[in-house]
This record gives C-alpha cells, sequence and structure tokens, in this order.
C-alpha cells in the first residue's frame, strides 16, 4: 500500500493535522499567503495524492496545470472553507477530469461530506440538525445544530448563518442522511431588490444571482457581485479573450431578466475591475455590504 500525501492549503496549520501524521497518511501545510509559484514547486516535489483547499485555491492550481507548470494530479480534490461556486466546480471538474468533492465544517463541528457521488450529505449520525426553511418552495433552510457528543462546549440549537438547498431527490448512493443541493453562502450576503408594486424588500439568494451571470457568457472566468449600502450592484469580471462591454452587456440583461421573475426592480448596476486576490481573505461571489 503506498503512503497517501494530504496536502491542505488553508491560512493558519494546526496541532490537530500535525498529530494525525502516522502510517501511511501524511500531512503537508500549505501557507495560502505563498506566492503561488512557491506552493507549485512544492507540490511538484511532493506530488500529493489528495488536495484540500479553497475554490480560489484549487483554480489558480487549475491555471498552473493548464499552462503547464504545475504536472501533478492527485486522486482526489476536496474543496474546503469557501462555498464552491458552480462555475469554478465546472472549471475544475473539466481541467482535472474528475469530481470535486467537499467537506462543509466550521467552528461548531464536521457538518457534512460527500459521497462517492460527489453529493454533500449532513453528518446526521453525529449530530442533529433541524431545518429553519426560509424559502420551502425551493427547499432553502438555515441549519439549527444540536451536538450531544461535546462536553467542554455545549452546542444545542445553535442557528448557523449559512443557506443550504435540500436535493429534490434521494442520492444514488442509497444514504438515508440528507442530500444537499447545494451550499449558497450566508444569509448575510442574500440581496434585496424593491418590489415593482408595493416596494417592499424582495430576498435574492446568492444562487440566483450566479446563475444570471454565468448565464450571460461562457467567456466568464471570475466574477463578483456586491451590493453596497446603497443598493447600487457592483459586479466585476474577469474574462477568456476580449469582448468585455459585449459580455457586460450580457450580465445585465440577464440581471435585469431576473428582476423581472422575482417582479422587483434591479437596483443601479455598476461595473467596476476584478480585483480579488486569493488567500488573503475568502473568495465570496455574492456579497452583500453595509457601505
Amino acid at each position: 500500500m503506498e503512503t497517501c500525501q494530504d496536502f491542505l492549503f488553508l491560512r493558519a496549520n494546526s496541532n490537530l493535522y500535525e498529530s494525525v501524521q502516522r502510517g501511511k497518511l501524511q500531512f503537508q501545510y500549505f501557507d495560502l499567503l505563498e506566492p503561488v509559484d512557491t506552493l507549485v514547486e512544492r507540490m511538484e516535489t511532493y506530488r500529493p495524492t489528495i488536495w484540500v483547499a479553497p475554490p480560489s485555491m484549487l483554480r489558480m492550481l487549475a491555471d498552473a496545470y493548464t499552462s503547464g507548470t504545475l504536472t501533478t494530479v492527485p486522486d482526489k480534490i476536496i474543496s474546503v472553507a469557501e462555498v464552491l461556486d458552480p462555475l469554478d466546480r465546472k472549471v475544475l471538474e473539466s481541467v482535472f477530469g474528475q469530481t470535486i468533492h467537499q467537506v462543509y465544517q466550521c467552528t461548531e463541528g464536521f457538518l457534512g461530506a460527500t459521497c462517492r457521488f460527489g453529493t454533500l450529505h449532513l453528518n446526521e449520525d453525529i449530530v442533529h440538525i433541524e431545518k429553519e426553511f426560509i424559502d420551502p418552495a425551493t427547499r432553502r433552510f438555515v441549519p439549527v445544530i444540536t451536538d450531544f457528543s461535546r462536553t467542554s462546549q455545549p452546542i444545542i440549537r445553535y442557528r448557523l448563518n449559512d443557506i443550504l438547498t435540500e436535493a429534490a431527490v434521494p442520492c444514488a448512493c442509497g444514504s438515508s442522511f440528507t442530500a444537499i443541493e447545494r451550499i449558497e453562502g450566508r444569509c448575510d450576503d442574500t440581496l434585496y431588490f424593491p418590489h415593482r408594486q408595493t416596494g417592499e424588500a424582495v430576498p435574492v439568494f446568492p444562487d440566483f444571482v450566479t446563475r444570471a451571470v454565468i448565464a450571460a457568457s461562457p467567456a466568464i472566468e471570475h466574477y463578483r457581485v456586491v451590493q453596497r449600502g446603497n443598493g447600487v450592484l457592483e459586479v466585476s469580471l474577469r474574462l477568456a479573450g476580449k469582448g468585455m462591454q459585449q459580455v457586460e452587456v450580457g450580465v445585465k440583461r440577464e440581471l435585469m431578466n431576473l428582476g423581472e421573475r422575482l417582479e422587483c426592480i434591479v437596483p443601479d448596476i455598476r461595473f467596476v475591475p476584478y480585483t480579488f486576490e486569493p488567500g488573503i481573505t475568502k473568495l465570496r461571489r455574492v456579497e452583500r455590504q453595509h457601505t
């Protein structure tokens, strides 16, 4: 049996990861704040069999692999720490030719992981999870968790800030644990548009915005949509090739169509340069800010 080398791309190391290095399992910590070229050089040396990293870092590794500076491909890729956006999943699975798995974990506990089919299941055998539905029609809910196994820090009916979408049908793996279609992001990142008739704030879930933007053009490689405190939408794009003006027109059209479907008024849309730098902060493709 060969040694399994697991590479963890994180913002900080932990004694927990260091303590499990035994037998055929080896962990290597990679600091996300290091230059990507340095990280790629280390990966070429160690040639890990499992990658565990945020999607923003995985996208950078995909770029390195496409350019030829990274030649190693792992047996398994696990996305952590950030929302796995449909655009990022599509690119990563295309580049590396495999299913991208996920781990759903936070300070409050290990809440979910993907099965062999890549479906995320809640760990209902170790954590009791209640579903506070915020939009029953679309199966969106906020998890309320209770962990009966903790002794030093009780977690009892603790409401998280995440928006989860329950799968419409059971997973083919046969698990009885709740299957999750997608983790959308935080409740705080739900955007709000005024209703056409009443003026009341209409919640616009991150997934609605995501699908509208990526439907505008296949040339979109990266994007962010930020709603400022005054309601204005700041949209930033990074494209494969030229044609930014045409793509911006398409994105605006798709967002306006979204407003029509939700019967609300889309706020002013401003296009700004894409400036996100992986490793410094967590990537949030759709975000609501108060300033």
